[in-house]
């Protein structure tokens, strides 16, 4: 009895410990929370993008976005030729609210940099995704660019019909 008794309380106390084993904690670096995630995960996108228009690895893609590239240079520089041969003309639409009435070269620069690599981005992103495969993202990953696209190519066009 005094046998049986020990072994059943060998074998309680055992499966009561184990129902208390404590988790182990992380160290402070491997802690992966919200604050850095994000911009690691913005950061890892950009990285992914920039390599993937150096190498040509996505021809769509990359021709997308080295056309909204050149049609938002053809808008800067067609803008800055009208800026600086009329003295009464002002920037409008959209735009002067990032560069301003009389923008600069450098204020097109951070601009069109910013608006392209985010719609690239975004676009390269949305390419990527796994549920790329639903008939309605074949698609829609080409709206950020395309929008952009056509805007620059007509606002370049209205800019040259101004001279």
């Amino acid at each position: 009895m005094k046998r049986s008794f020990c072994l059943m309380l060998a074998f309680l106390a055992a499966s009561g410990a184990r129902g208390q084993e404590i988790e182990k904690v992380q160290p402070a670096g491997n802690v992966r929370n919200a604050l850095t995630a994000v911009p690691l995960g913005v950061a890892r996108q950009y990285r992914l993008s920039a390599r993937d228009l150096v190498t040509f690895r996505d021809p769509q893609w990359s021709v997308l976005t080295i056309a909204q590239i050149g049609a938002a240079t053809a808008d800067a520089v067609t803008s800055l030729n009208n800026l600086n041969h009329c003295a009464g003309c002002a920037e409008t639409g959209a735009s002067r609210i990032f560069v301003g009435r009389h923008p600069d070269l450098h204020k097109y620069l951070i601009a069109g940099i910013i608006e392209v690599s985010a719609e690239a981005v975004t676009a390269h992103y949305f390419r990527s995704r796994p549920s790329s495969r639903k008939w309605h993202w074949r698609m829609l990953w080409t709206v950020p660019q395309s929008l952009s696209l056509y805007e620059h190519a007509r606002a370049s066009k209205e800019n040259t019909a101004v001279n």
